[in-house]
Parts: structure tokens; sequence; C-alpha cells
């Protein structure tokens, strides 16, 4: 039996939010997302389904992905970036093409921490680390994830593939790593939960997005080797003042005014709207991307 967090912690340590502005663009039926489709008969909007069969993320294949460190000492160079999450600068290749001085570094908290010593460490990618605008088959950001916990390596990308079958989630495969022509071994390669994920689900991508991240000792939802999850970063209501969500979200994009004030309007929304009205006033403030994970 695995310790450590409950996928129930998991739901709300990677819960991320997007705070929507009221109004969505109508249905465009030349301009559908990519992971919305009518059916054969034109009668029916389906949204998700089947496990990607191309591109990055295709579910028929596993790639090979080649990262060299010109740095010799590129491994101490990752464990004292770790903290500030500043990445070092390396080339990447896949199906032959290389992509010159992308950023790389250690990523995850428990995944990260709880391995000791192990090097099976798990992996994120800046592909605009340099050279903006450079991405692979579409994506900037890539994550190689080291299955904490997980010995099968399956739970992650298995979770991921069925749960995309009702609400919108992360694609994921499997990756085979190496790292300056050391074999590095199989990695579930999950898409970052960003805006480029919203847009691939929704008609808009405009709004905010969030990262609950509050990391207890104890409380409701504490338990377990991780002890994420008091409960006042799972959308609560905290009051009217906006200084009291700040250490508690992090704020990862938007392109709309006063995003903490809407974070706000949304959990009040979730929070005090009587369930008789919640399907009606909740899709006004709040559009929901779940990601569990290492």
């Amino acid at each position: 039996m695995h310790t450590g967090i409950t996928f129930a912690q998991r739901f709300t340590r990677f819960i991320t939010v997007a705070v929507l502005l009221a109004g969505a663009l109508s249905l465009n039926a030349q301009n559908f997302p990519l992971e919305m489709r009518l059916s054969p008969d034109g009668h029916t909007l389906k949204t998700g389904g089947a496990p990607p069969t191309s591109g990055l993320y295709d579910t028929t294949l596993i790639r090979s992905v080649y990262i060299d460190f010109p740095q010799t000492n590129y491994w101490s160079l990752m464990q004292q970036n770790y903290q500030t999450r500043t990445k070092i600068a390396a080339n990447l290749t896949v199906d032959g093409v290389t992509y010159d001085s992308v950023g790389v570094g250690f990523k995850g908290n428990t995944s990260y921490q709880n391995v000791q010593n192990s090097q099976k460490k798990s992996f994120g990618v800046d592909m605009e680390f340099t050279h903006d605008g450079q991405d692979l088959m579409g994506y900037k950001t890539l994550n190689f994830n080291n299955s904490f916990e997980d010995a099968s390596f399956l739970r992650e990308v298995f979770y991921l593939h069925q749960i995309r079958k009702h609400i919108p989630a992360a694609k994921a495969n499997f990756v085979h790593l190496y790292l300056n022509n050391a074999d590095w071994g199989l990695y579930p390669n999950v898409q970052q939960v960003n805006k480029d994920l919203l847009d691939e689900w929704f008609l808009s991508n405009d709004g905010a997005n969030w990262r609950a991240h509050v990391r207890t000792t104890g409380g409701p939802g504490g338990g377990g080797g991780g002890q994420w999850g008091d409960g006042t970063a799972a959308l609560n209501y905290l009051g009217a003042d906006t200084a009291l969500y700040q250490s508690k979200y992090t704020l990862k994009s938007t392109d709309i005014n006063d995003s903490w004030s809407k974070l706000v309007a949304g959990c009040n929304a979730l929070n005090n709207t009587s369930t008789a009205n919640l399907p009606t006033v909740l899709p006004t403030f709040l559009m929901l991307t779940v990601y569990c994970g290492s």
C-alpha cells in the first residue's frame, strides 16, 4: 500500500483555477477548440474522449528524448537552483531534431524531497528559455514526472486518460529520457496545466490562472506524508479582503483587471450561493481544471 498524500489531497494541491469574466463566446461550429467536436450526425457537441493518437502526447508510441548539458556539473547546478526554480541551459533532441538552449530544472515538491538520494527526479523543460517562440510540437513547457510512490509507473497517465472523458484535464503519455546519453528510463510526459490547455478545451482562455499551494502540518486534509491542504486554498471563502488569499494562491497568469477580486468573487459564489442557484451562478465566475500528479 502506498504511503504519503492521497488522491484527494493531490486534488487540493494541484487544483488550478481559471477565474473568468462573465459572458463566454458563442459557439462557432467553424472554430471549435481542439477537445470539442460534433457527433457524426451533427446533433451532439462532444468534449474530451479518446486519448491523442498524434502529436507530442500520442499514446501509440514512446518517443526518445535526449537532453544534453554542456556543463559537467549540471546535476549539482540543478540541485542548487531547485529552491529558486532557476533552470539551466541544455540542448533537447526529439525525433532527430535538436532544440537549442532550452531551460531544464528539477520540479515537484514531495516527488523531489522524498526520493532522497535517488536520481529518478522529475524534470521541467522551458522551450523558450533562450529563444522566444521555440516549442516542441506546439508546446513550450514540458513535464517529465518520476512517478513518485507509484512502482507501476501507470497511475498518473492512466488516471489522466480516464478523467479526460469527463472533465478538462492534461494529456499524458510516456517518453524514454536520456541525459547526456545516459539512459534515465521511462517518464510520464504530462501536459502543463496553463492557458494553452484551457484553449484546447474552452471557447476562451481569458481570465486568471491560479495554483493553490498551502502546505500544512495538520488540520483537515493535512494528514499523510506530504501534509498538504488545510482547506484554506480549496476555494473556501475567507472574507472580502484579497490579502487573505495572497498567501494561499499563486497567480500563474492573467489578462484581466482585478484578478484577486475575481478570485474572491468566485470563492464567495461557490460557498454562499444556494444549491439550487449554483448551476446558473457558478459558471459566470469559475472554470476549474484539475491536475492530479506528483
